[in-house]
C-alpha cells in the first residue's frame, strides 16, 4: 500500500492567512523601495547617485514580484481548501447508514 498523507484545512487556512499577511507587507517594502529610489539619486548625486537609485528601483520591482508571488499562492490556497471542504460535503451527504435488519 502506498504511503498516504493528510491535509489539515485548519492549517492550510492558517498558511493561506500567513502568506496573504506577508504579500501585504512585501507590498509596502516594495513601495518604501521605489520611493527610496529617487531620494537616493538626490542625496548621492552623480554615477552613484543614479546607480543606488538603480539597485533600490530593481529591488524594489524584485521584492513586488514575490509579494505577487506569495498573494497568489495565498489566493490558491483559499481555493482548494473550499474546493476541497465543498468536495467532502458532497461526498458525506451522498454516505447513508443503512438500517440493521430485523429478523422477520
Amino acid at each position: 500500500m502506498d504511503p498516504g498523507f493528510t491535509v489539515h484545512l485548519d492549517e492550510v487556512g492558517a498558511l493561506a492567512a500567513q502568506l496573504s499577511a506577508l504579500a501585504g507587507e512585501l507590498d509596502d517594502s516594495a513601495r518604501a523601495c521605489h520611493s527610496a529610489s529617487g531620494r537616493l539619486r538626490e542625496a548621492l548625486g552623480g554615477d552613484e547617485g543614479r546607480r543606488a537609485g538603480a539597485v533600490a528601483t530593481a529591488w524594489g520591482s524584485l521584492v513586488e514580484l514575490v509579494a505577487h508571488r506569495a498573494g497568489a499562492v495565498a489566493a490558491t490556497l483559499v481555493s482548494a481548501t473550499a474546493a476541497y471542504a465543498d468536495a467532502d460535503a458532497d461526498l458525506a451527504g451522498g454516505l447513508t447508514i443503512p438500517s440493521p435488519r430485523r429478523p422477520g
